[in-house]
C-alpha cells in the first residue's frame, strides 16, 4: 500500500505514525521532507492524475489518496489508513471521507457547485464519452483508496488526457474548477 499526499503547505508531523510508503507531491514552501515538487495547478487532482501517469506501470496494489491535511474531512484517517494496512482493501474503490455528498443527475447549479455548474457533465463527456443523468455519490476532499486493477481499467492515454484540463495555461481561472470536478467524480472514473 502506497500513501500519495497533495501538499501545499501544511504540516506533515501526522504522516510519522504510518507504516506504509508515502509519496509527498509538494506545491508550495518546503516540507523538510523527501518529497516530488510540482507547479501549483490544478490542486490535489492534478497531483493524483500525475502520480498515476508517472507510476502507471509500477503502481502498488493498493494506493491511497489524500490531500495534506485530511482532517476537515476525515478525523479518524489516520486509523483508516492503517485499517487497510492491516485488512488490505477488499473493493476497487472506498471513499475515506466522512462526508459523503450527492450530486443528482449532474446538475451542479446549486451550492456548492454553481461557480462551475458545466464542469462535472464537460469532463464526463470528455473523458467516459457518454451523457448520463445519474446521481452521483462522493466523499468531500477527494480522500479515497482505489485498487491497481481500478486504475487500470483505463489505459495510461485515458489518464494523459485527463491531466491536460490542469495544463492549460489557466492555472487561476479553468484549473481551479476542473479541480473540483474531478473531486466529485473520482469515485465515477474508478467504477465506483
Amino acid at each position: 500500500m502506497e500513501l500519495v499526499v497533495a501538499r501545499y503547505n501544511e504540516d506533515l508531523d501526522w504522516l510519522d505514525g504510518l507504516q506504509c510508503q508515502v509519496k509527498i507531491y509538494n506545491k508550495g514552501e518546503d516540507c523538510g521532507r523527501p518529497c516530488e515538487h510540482l507547479p501549483n495547478i490544478g490542486r490535489e487532482s492534478h497531483t493524483y492524475l500525475h502520480h498515476i501517469i508517472s507510476n502507471y506501470a509500477d503502481l502498488a496494489d493498493v494506493t491511497v489518496f489524500a490531500q495534506a491535511d485530511p482532517f476537515p474531512h476525515c478525523a479518524d484517517f489516520v486509523d483508516k489508513v492503517n485499517l487497510i494496512i492491516d485488512e488490505g482493501l477488499d473493493e476497487p474503490f472506498r471513499n475515506l471521507s466522512n462526508w459523503v455528498l450527492q450530486i443528482q443527475g449532474l446538475k451542479c447549479n446549486a451550492w456548492p457547485y454553481h461557480c462551475w455548474p458545466n464542469l462535472v457533465p464537460e469532463v464526463v463527456h470528455a473523458l467516459l464519452g457518454e451523457d448520463f443523468n445519474r446521481n452521483i455519490y462522493f466523499g468531500a476532499g477527494a480522500i479515497f483508496a482505489v485498487s491497481k486493477k481500478a486504475i487500470h481499467q483505463h489505459p495510461l492515454s485515458f489518464y494523459k488526457k485527463a491531466i491536460q484540463f490542469f495544463t492549460n495555461g489557466e492555472p487561476d481561472t479553468g484549473c481551479r474548477g476542473y479541480g473540483h470536478a474531478f473531486e466529485r467524480l473520482w469515485p465515477t472514473i474508478f467504477g465506483d
